[in-house]
């Protein structure tokens, strides 16, 4: 078992930094208006199909989030005081709903099926901020916080599919990189978990970068792989490095908590 992190000596603090990093981001994303849709090409160059499935790598590429989420969930079935892992089952079941939300809507792309790839996602996010903050604070948020962000960014991309206005989604979105981020850099966590969280963002934001050259890609493959497709494997592969950091014994509960109680 890793060595768990001592117990923080003022976990408000620590709530409090978070909380102006997360308002910070806001006001960030706010003032950043339409460029942030800039971000997101909603237009995919491989629309070959195979047995019958049009886009079928776009899709197919899903499977991985279905994986990294399954076994996220299965290791949390198995862990310790089961109760403090409910951020972390969050953000396993998103990427398990992302899975099927994204095959949907590369299987009929348009702005109705998005709402359900955008939905599942919101739902990893959020499950992922909140997990990152109970690890680094010692703290578990009480559910009913877990509940109303949930609440808070599923309204998000449903307001993106009224308005058009993806601010408040994209906070969603950058929130718990920027949790993740705060937490490295101020060795909130332990060793094993700021390795881990460093290269999930690396991981995710080459995830990011693979969407906006999504043609690039598929040309300089010679139209083996596209750009998108790409990214649902970059973006599984920063949940994977999590994952293994947790089976290796970076638990995926509270250590300080767990460490305390025992």
């Amino acid at each position: 078992m890793a060595r768990m992190s001592a117990p923080p000596r003022n976990p408000s603090a620590r709530l409090a930094i978070v909380g102006l990093v997360l308002l910070a981001l806001l006001g960030g994303c706010f003032a950043a208006g339409d460029f942030l849709k800039t971000l997101t090409d909603e237009r995919y160059v491989d629309t070959r199909a195979f047995l019958g499935v049009p886009n079928f790598l776009n899709v197919a590429s899903n499977l991985a989030f279905l994986a990294v989420g399954a076994a996220g969930l299965r290791l949390c079935a198995g862990a310790r005081r089961p109760a403090a892992l409910a951020a972390w089952r969050v953000f396993y079941l998103g990427m398990v709903l992302t899975c099927f939300g994204s095959a949907w809507f590369h299987l009929a792309p348009r702005d109705a099926t998005l709402v359900w790839d955008r939905s599942g996602m919101i739902i990893a996010f959020v499950g992922l901020a909140f997990a990152v903050i109970e690890e680094s604070t010692a703290k578990r948020a009480p559910l009913i916080f877990l509940l109303a962000a949930l609440a808070l960014g599923v309204a998000s991309v449903w307001w993106w599919r009224r308005s058009g206005d993806m601010r408040l989604y994209s906070w969603m979105q950058l929130a718990p990189l920027a949790c993740a981020g705060t937490s490295v850099v101020l060795n909130w966590v332990t060793p094993e978990m700021r390795r881990a969280l460093a290269a999930s963002f690396a991981w995710y934001v080459l995830a990011k970068l693979a969407e906006l050259y999504d043609e690039r890609i598929y040309a300089a493959t010679d139209h083996l792989v596209s750009g998108h497709t790409l990214k649902h494997l970059l973006a599984a592969a920063s949940a994977v490095v999590i994952l293994t950091a947790q089976r290796r014994g970076a638990p995926p509960a509270l250590g300080a908590l767990q460490r305390r109680a025992t």
